[in-house]
């Protein structure tokens, strides 16, 4: 293989596949209005975690999630970190349609998640966030991992972070 041919192949390869999963993830549609619905149907009181956290932080945690990409995330991590892996990770999962993180794993610089906060109170807190979420007008505030994200990005982390958490998550 010649000099040009292997550089082409080098740089070309993973440029393609990034290109490819791009546009993949910018072609699938997450409808955070319809799990909102199934949000709203669900029985706080019946609900079991079998994860490290309970049900009510887990709520609280997405709550804050959704909250501060209008009002601002606490800590971010390096512009370089955002606009490499945290922009190839979100691409690869909205492309998959599925997200994978640590689920007790705190947003960084957000305050303590609170332990006698009722299921149903942080089911509601969870509900109005994302409503609040889906009618915002405003500019959103970037990402603490992905950077700066358009809505329907924002759309499409929301729906998978909140589908990656209700994995835990059982009717008991």
């Amino acid at each position: 293989m010649n000099r040009r041919k292997f550089l082409l192949t080098t740089v070309g390869a993973p440029l393609a596949v990034a290109f490819g999963t791009k546009v993949v993830a910018m072609a699938r549609h997450y409808p955070l209005d319809e799990l909102l619905v199934q949000l709203k149907r669900l029985p706080a009181a019946k609900l079991t975690s079998h994860g490290n956290w309970s049900v009510s932080k887990v709520f609280q945690h997405l709550a804050q999630s959704i909250r501060y990409s209008r009002l601002g995330y606490p800590q971010a991590k390096s512009a370089l970190f955002q606009y490499t892996a945290g922009a190839a990770a979100l691409n690869v999962f909205s492309a998959s349609g599925s997200m994978m993180h640590p689920l007790d794993e705190p947003i960084p610089g957000a305050p303590k998640l609170i332990d006698a906060v009722p299921n149903d109170v942080a089911l509601a807190e969870l509900v109005t966030e994302i409503e609040l979420f889906i009618a915002w007008q405003g500019d959103l505030a970037p990402h603490f991992a992905y950077g700066n994200l358009t809505k329907a990005q924002y759309y499409s982390a929301h729906y998978l972070h909140v589908q990656n958490h209700l994995q835990e998550i059982t009717l008991s």
